[in-house]
């Protein structure tokens, strides 16, 4: 039996009786698809003491949900929408993965998805580094050196996603141009060198929470920047594939490309890339995934932003353990959960 952990709100759904949540329905197809049990709860509703949890158990031959106490299954899909923030949450996946060998998939803290920390790993390895821009905690001095070698820098916070509160330094003739990225919107501050200072601190009061990162000068369509989602998966052979690849091209604002700050996606590549250059990012992505999963085995679903520059090198921008994705992606949920049950058969096997 695979267990899916829901939200609070969608488990209260079925306690009242209600239509079957979205996420509900297509996991009991799925479990139907692939001759397997699963259950559904809320971690709040796991007691570490006794090792069990009340919830919702699917029979796929009976096509029968029942209400039930059970105990925690050895392999699990966490599908809250949020990071793993709460920490009895947290205590508890952690206590089960460590003693009784628990597999919690896609389970990561918000200490893990440091954009910072996954940098620091990744440029530790000499498989992945070639891929990474410079990128480095956020000080004064940190970020005037590197404007100084590049020209042109991003800076974001450490947490954070869909484009949100980013900053992007330009060196001109005149000083610098910094723009803020907010709401489909971009707010331009031109200043001299010597003003630099002052914005600094007025603007970074925590800068700590910020990274500071080398703009590549990635290539362009039709006067715009672009870069590539890029989605490896595990499947169900036990091993990665990528089962999805777009382009995100800049619109309402010219330095970022993420949807929820205006980007556009286009599906068709040909006319972005050539042949190469796609297999190039293919091929730095799986190797990205495999880097990645090899510190985080709970990861098996990632969303990696990539860029190509103008001589055809692909870059990596940012690596999303939990991609957002704006509906249920059938495919996207699907092969995930394929190697859930790939996996679980493996442990049986080894018992």
């Amino acid at each position: 039996m695979i267990g899916i952990i829901l939200p609070t709100r969608v488990m209260k759904q079925l306690m009242r009786g209600e239509e079957l949540h979205p996420t509900v329905q297509y996991y009991k197809k799925l479990s139907r698809n692939n001759n397997v049990d699963i259950c559904f709860y809320a971690m709040k509703k796991l007691s570490l003491k006794t090792k069990d949890v009340m919830g919702w158990v699917y029979y796929h031959a009976e096509n029968k949900l029942v209400r039930k106490k059970f105990a925690v299954p050895k392999v699990n899909v966490y599908r809250v929408g949020s990071y793993l923030r709460n920490k009895k949450s947290i205590k508890k996946i952690k206590q089960l993965r460590k003693k009784e060998g628990i597999m919690f998939f896609h389970a990561v803290t918000n200490y893990e998805r440091s954009k910072y920390k996954v940098y620091q790993y990744l440029a530790s390895n000499p498989k992945t580094a070639p891929f990474l821009p410079e990128t480095s905690m956020l000080s004064y001095s940190t970020m005037v050196k590197m404007i100084d070698r590049y020209n042109k820098l991003y800076i974001k916070p450490i947490r954070s996603s869909r484009g949100k509160n980013i900053y992007v330094l330009k060196k001109t003739k005149q000083g610098f141009t910094m723009t803020h990225v907010a709401n489909f919107k971009e707010k331009n501050v031109k200043m001299a060198r010597g003003e630099l200072y002052d914005f600094y601190q007025k603007t970074f009061t925590s800068p700590e929470k910020f990274l500071v990162q080398e703009g590549i000068v990635s290539d362009e369509y039709k006067g715009k920047k672009f870069d590539f989602r890029v989605s490896p998966q595990k499947n169900k052979n036990g091993k990665w594939q990528i089962t999805g690849m777009i382009a995100r091209v800049a619109k309402k604002c010219d330095n970022i490309t993420n949807l929820d700050q205006g980007g556009r996606v286009k599906y068709k590549l040909k006319h972005l890339t050539t042949k190469e250059g796609r297999r190039n990012i293919k091929k730095a992505a799986l190797r990205i995934a495999k880097t990645i999963e090899a510190k985080f085995p709970q990861v098996i679903d990632l969303g990696l932003d990539m860029a190509v520059d103008k001589q055809g090198n692909a870059w990596l921008i940012e690596a999303n353990f939990r991609p957002y994705r704006r509906r249920i992606n059938i495919r996207h949920t699907r092969i995930p959960f394929e190697y859930a049950v790939w996996y679980l058969k493996q442990q049986t096997a080894a018992t």
